[in-house]
């Protein structure tokens, strides 16, 4: 019998999940509040990277997703919202570099220092090069909205439905298992339910007794004006990171997951922007025109211990989740594994540290 599963979410890992079920079989619909990609993975600075993993787990678990990015952008031909480049990353100095650069080495990770001519070299435009840089070739970046869009379509393709609009307000269960999700526009019956509504995972959990403790953080992201191709890299200084699309935009933030806004000075939006296109400005002196097109603010899904909550819920037979923080990266991995432990109950060993259960 078909396996009729209901994904809530149509953000990057919803649609990596819808797509990776309707692959293996399973009759998929993903309901969307509002639109696809209208949350975080819209909003992203768009990193793709295992650079600040924190454990060898984790770092596992990030390495694993580069490669499974390059393979379903492949298999989907969503390779246009893609760039593999490489990043250049000097954040930090002196015993922090050294320590950060050590233990991607320990990891295993493909990194290198690059000394100033070496930077110039690769990143003509990028004003005062660091003396030295780390740089970590196989990394890359996407258009969160561009892929998760291709994602979807791709989708629907293997015969999932998307519907879009449609507020999922409640989990329905029958003893011990759940049957089916309240929406706003009535019930959806399913054998399946998949939670991967980014920052409102742990409100919609809850509402059936399951505890998924988060700690958002709110983020914003800045978009240039397009412009001819200047850039190649992911470039993470002390004082902003930037990188540009293939449709010419710079997109650009001051950490990778966009940072917030400063309460304690009431700074703004508008403020937020005009800080980092000065600091664009002053790294990027001989590009001219440079000029805010748009802001996006919005929170960031963060688990309370920073780390991935993917796997079934205790109690709640056919219940799942998936939320996360670097859902751009981790998004085409955790589509095929989480497909993987539902439709097969085969729970890959990547996925061991990060189930729900810690919680419990």
């Amino acid at each position: 019998m078909t396996r009729k599963v209901i994904v809530v979410g149509a953000g990057i890992v919803g649609a990596s999940i819808a797509l990776h079920l309707a692959e293996g079989g399973a009759d998929v619909t993903v309901l969307e509040a509002v639109a696809p990609a209208s949350g975080a993975s819209g909003k992203s600075f768009g990193w793709i990277n295992a650079n600040f993993a924190e454990t060898p787990a984790y770092f596992r678990l990030r390495r694993a997703a580069i490669d499974a990015f390059h393979d379903v952008a492949d298999r989907t031909g969503a390779k246009a919202p893609v760039r593999w480049h490489g990043s250049l990353w000097w954040e930090d100095s002196g015993a922090d570099f050294d320590a950060h650069f050590d233990e991607l080495q320990a990891f295993g990770y493909e990194a290198e220092l690059v000394d100033a001519s070496g930077f110039r070299a690769l990143e003509p435009n990028v004003a005062d090069p660091p003396a030295q840089c780390i740089r970590t070739s196989v990394e890359g970046a996407a258009d969160g909205e561009g892929m998760t869009r291709a994602l979807l379509a791709a989708a629907a393709g293997w015969g999932a439905s998307v519907v879009a609009g449609c507020e999922v307000t409640g989990i329905v269960t029958h003893g011990d298992h759940v049957t089916g999700v309240t929406t706003s526009f009535g019930d959806v019956t399913a054998d399946d339910v998949v939670v991967a509504t980014g920052v409102a995972s742990g409100d919609l959990l809850a509402k059936v007794s399951v505890r998924l403790p988060m700690d958002n953080k709110t983020g914003v992201i800045v978009h240039t004006a397009p412009l001819a191709p200047i850039l190649r890299h992911v470039i993470m200084s002390p004082d902003i990171h930037f990188r540009q699309e293939n449709d010419g935009r710079i997109i650009m933030g001051e950490v990778f997951s966009g940072g917030g806004l400063d309460e304690d000075l009431g700074e703004s939006p508008a403020d937020f922007a005009a800080k980092m296109l000065e600091r664009l400005r002053a790294r990027l002196p001989s590009v001219p025109d440079l000029k805010v097109a748009s802001i996006m603010t919005g929170e960031r899904p963060v688990p309370v211990d920073g780390f991935p909550v993917i796997g079934a819920a205790r109690g709640v037979r056919g219940l799942y989740m998936a939320a996360m923080h670097s859902g751009i990266t981790l998004g085409p991995l955790v589509g095929k594994l989480a497909a993987q432990d539902i439709l097969h109950g085969q729970r890959d060993e990547l996925l061991a540290p990060f189930g729900p259960d810690r919680f419990n």
